[in-house]
């Protein structure tokens, strides 16, 4: 069998197994949510959704590009190159969580909610038993071993599910929401140490290996926290600016909303990135092949982002608590935003498989520069001025990575634009046929409509992700 027709093979396998794995994830986030917002109110997500920020924050500010670094690097199955990154992992781990420890007071009084200071140090468990994850997380992932990384990520979500719902219905208060975050890493640390491969975890301390780590990740770390600021800094300041049930609402909308961008970005660094990574050496066939491999991902998340934008509205209305039913709206014009961030996602891995963090840390500056635009959109036009800032701050990042490719730029913001116009076309058609025909049907007709015109893109997109990702074309080395 040839080594062209054994990746193509791979990457479908773990293309399937991805999709998978997210679309059960995702059901499983619905179903929580769902139950959770009939036993807590939205002042509690808001609460949970700033300890998230901090913790997300902690997590990326202090990364230094570990995972990666194995997938990338040559010497990624080399026990002694991976015994000097756990070990770097573990170090980190115990200094996060002393850091929460100290910080929460702070944090506290910043955003005016005393109960910060609680919650984060029961919360910077988790940073501390990550520390402890098995390596093997990394070389499954290098190894496109897709169906064992699903059940990584499936098994402990369950448990975190039952945890959370079995707090709830005893004392329901943000604790459930803490509850399954600790549950979540306990289930996932022993789970990744069960499925470890042929080298077993330790500690080391090599000086090669700490320089080829550092050296990597020093881009990946300033990428990284100039990401967390474009991804976060919303919730940063709108946690400023808005009510503790207003936050709730957005962050419940934002969750949902970004089930496309999870699905783009979870493609792309399990499957693309691995992939693209085989290719470092030529860039033209990579960036080649993730042109094609791309193509599938806009129509996966694309047909999300507009059927989410249509569907939503309904959804919050007729699902949960009148309470949530604002999110509806938002929900909308966060799809603006998401389909933005997804265009950037589904190509960002490209200069990390080149070996050139540093294009993806001055994309992720740009972004975050940006939101001044977020800032002034929301001065003119409250929350949807916000959002539609932050849409544009994507784009320019956008429009800077397409200008950074070695080869087939004009090609790239191509595909970007086309497959933009289509979906922005049907979205927009749908929406102005569905309010005009809301008053003229019954509620289940309205409904059904509705429910048709959300499902019609995600049903074409899954056809023709099945076509290209069966085509012999799809993973084919370019020429």
């Amino acid at each position: 069998m040839s080594s062209s027709s054994n990746l193509k093979k791979q990457a479908i396998r773990g293309s399937v197994w991805t999709l998978f794995g997210y679309g059960a994830s995702q059901i499983l986030r619905l179903v929580s949510n769902l139950i959770l917002a009939r036993m807590l109110l939205p002042a509690d997500f808001g609460l949970m959704a700033l300890v998230h920020v901090f913790m997300q924050g902690l997590q990326m500010f202090s990364d230094i590009g570990i995972g990666p670094s194995i997938i990338q690097n040559k010497r990624g199955q080399d026990p002694l190159f991976l015994r000097t990154a756990w070990t770097l992992q573990v170090v980190r781990g115990a200094g996060l969580w002393l850091f929460c420890i100290a910080a929460a007071p702070w944090i506290a009084a910043f955003f005016n909610a005393p109960s910060l200071t609680f919650l984060l140090p029961v919360t910077g468990v988790t940073a501390f038993l990550g520390g402890f994850t098995s390596t093997s997380v990394f070389t499954l992932n290098r190894k496109l071993a897709m169906g064992r990384m699903t059940l990584l990520e499936l098994v402990p979500q369950g448990f975190s599910l039952a945890a959370m719902i079995t707090w709830a219905s005893v004392h329901p208060s943000v604790w459930a929401l803490v509850a399954g975050g600790v549950v979540f890493s306990i289930v996932r640390l022993i789970l990744s140490h069960l499925m470890r491969g042929t080298h077993r975890d330790g500690f080391a301390w090599d000086p090669e290996c700490r320089k080829e780590l550092f050296t990597f990740g020093r881009w990946v770390f300033l990428s990284t926290v100039v990401s967390f600021l474009a991804t976060h800094l919303d919730k940063i300041l709108l946690g400023k600016l808005l009510t503790l049930t207003e936050l709730g609402l957005y962050s419940i909308a934002m969750t949902l909303a970004r089930v496309a961008i999870h699905t783009s970005s979870r493609l792309s660094s399990s499957v693309i990135f691995p992939l693209l990574s085989r290719y470092q050496d030529n860039p033209p066939r990579l960036v080649a092949a993730c042109l094609r491999a791309r193509a599938a991902v806009l129509w996966a998340s694309g047909s999300i982002c507009s059927g989410f934008a249509l569907f939503a509205p309904l959804f919050f209305e007729s699902l949960y608590k009148s309470d949530y039913a604002p999110a509806g709206a938002v929900s909308r014009w966060l799809a603006l935003y998401t389909w933005s961030h997804i265009l950037v996602a589904s190509m960002d891995r490209i200069p990390l498989a080149l070996g050139k963090p540093r294009i993806l840390f001055i994309a992720n500056l740009l972004t975050t520069l940006g939101m001044f635009a977020a800032m002034l959109g929301y001065r003119m036009f409250q929350l949807p001025g916000f959002i539609v800032g932050m849409a544009l701050a994507n784009l320019l990042a956008h429009l800077y990575l397409c200008n950074r490719l070695p080869v087939q730029r004009l090609r790239m913001l191509f595909q970007s634009v086309r497959f933009t116009l289509g979906f922005l076309a049907y979205s927009l058609g749908a929406i102005v046929l569905l309010r005009m025909a809301q008053t003229q049907l019954s509620f289940l007709l309205y409904a059904a409509a509705v429910c048709l015109a959300s499902g019609l893109p995600i049903l074409t997109a899954m056809a023709r992700v099945f076509v290209l990702i069966r085509s012999k074309e799809t993973y084919q080395e370019a020429a």
